[in-house]
């Protein structure tokens, strides 16, 4: 098997149905060409060619079924689809900061969707922010001081935050937490952590039931005006291991 060839198998619309349908469970040839709406001819050309691949095995019983390989392969589907369906978007954009192992799993974005505007994304971000019940990660490229009363509000309750800011801010911020530490006494000392990085690679949060992320331009500024989000559980996951790459890499104030 060459990579060529498997994509090429991959590429036909009526084979990678099939496997798809064969992920659910076994089939017989005449449930798979009536499944598929094909002739009996064409149905074993198509199982014949994803037999030769190694993608699909006839059982004892006389039934097809995917093979692990072949589960294996379909895996990785939904993260090229999702990429060739946001084509746009990925030409104008660099991933180049998104962890290796990230990349691989961009399948768990396939139920995200995009917001277009800044304002749009700002105001996402400061809705989601109210809504918070249990934690919001953060790591943002600028300090917007509006949000500061905010923040001091949902720690009072028990909300924890973290944030990921850029080395300049360092002063500043570490002053504002002191401040409000010391002026309120019922905010947790630990409801809020702040770290720094030299520069801040991917904009993005997550809390624990939505997330969102920004990347930049190719030519290396961020993108306020597209943002994208989801609560899909798969997603936010990924969020989330995406803002603990960078977390581990951040220095404390």
């Amino acid at each position: 098997m060459t990579l060529p060839k498997l994509l090429f198998e991959l590429s036909g619309s009526t084979r990678l149905k099939i496997l798809h349908a064969l992920e659910t469970a076994p089939l017989t040839f005449t449930k798979i060409a009536d499944q598929m709406d094909i002739t009996s001819s064409e149905a074993s050309r198509q199982i014949e060619r994803l037999s030769g691949m190694n993608l699909i095995e006839k059982l004892s019983g006389g039934s097809y079924a995917i093979t692990p390989l072949g589960r294996l392969m379909l895996s990785f589907l939904p993260g090229i689809d999702f990429v060739y369906k946001n084509s746009d978007y990925f030409l104008t954009h660099d991933t180049a900061k998104v962890p290796r192992e990230l990349v691989m799993r961009f399948g768990d974005l396939s139920g995200a969707r995009f917001i277009s505007g800044t304002i749009e994304a700002m105001n996402f971000m400061q809705e989601r922010m109210r809504n918070v019940e249990r934690y919001r990660c953060g790591m943002v490229d600028g300090l917007m001081d509006s949000i500061v009363p905010m923040v001091a509000e949902r720690a009072r309750s028990g909300v924890i935050f973290r944030a990921i800011l850029p080395e300049a801010y360092r002063e500043k911020v570490s002053a504002i937490v002191d401040e409000y530490r010391t002026a309120d006494a019922n905010i947790p000392p630990n409801a809020i952590e702040i770290r720094t990085l030299p520069s801040i690679p991917i904009c993005g949060a997550v809390t624990e039931s939505r997330g969102g992320f920004k990347l930049p331009f190719t030519g290396g500024s961020m993108d306020h005006s597209m943002m994208v989000v989801g609560d899909d559980p798969l997603f936010c996951r990924w969020c989330r291991d995406l803002y603990a790459h960078y977390w581990e890499r951040a220095d404390p104030i």
